[in-house]
């Protein structure tokens, strides 16, 4: 019964410093400022993932031998080629849910037979 006594005065003091100190614009102002904290970290991840790319392929570009001179040929090759998305969002076009749902619903049920009832999932107690 000791430990509720703690727990109320901890509360009542928390609410009591809510009232005390309230600033309507603090949580605006935090907001904003941890938008902002994300979008630098972000910025400064994705500067840092370009360096260590650019590094790399300058890396092969100077060091030369059969397997740099493959790599560097290869990842040139991959960025300078024109990808033709049109095929995908035909295809994405055409996707029949109704099959979809039918092959996932025979391949759960595949799976329930496979495991036993008396270690199903259902059947765990706690």
């Amino acid at each position: 019964m000791g430990n509720y006594n703690t727990q109320y005065q901890s509360y009542y003091n928390n609410l009591a410093r809510r009232q005390r100190g309230t600033n309507k614009f603090h949580s605006e102002n935090n907001k904003q400022k941890s938008l902002s904290n994300l979008y630098i970290k972000r910025l400064t991840r994705e500067l840092i993932g370009v360096l260590t790319l650019f590094i790399i392929v300058l890396l092969l570009k100077v060091v030369i031998t059969p397997k740099t001179q493959f790599v560097y040929n290869y990842s040139k090759e991959a960025i300078n080629k024109q990808y033709n998305y049109s095929v995908l969002f035909g295809k994405a076009k055409d996707i029949r849910f109704k099959e979809v749902e039918t092959i996932t619903i025979k391949f759960l049920d595949k799976v329930k037979s496979i495991i036993p009832e008396k270690n199903g999932i259902n059947n765990i107690n706690f």
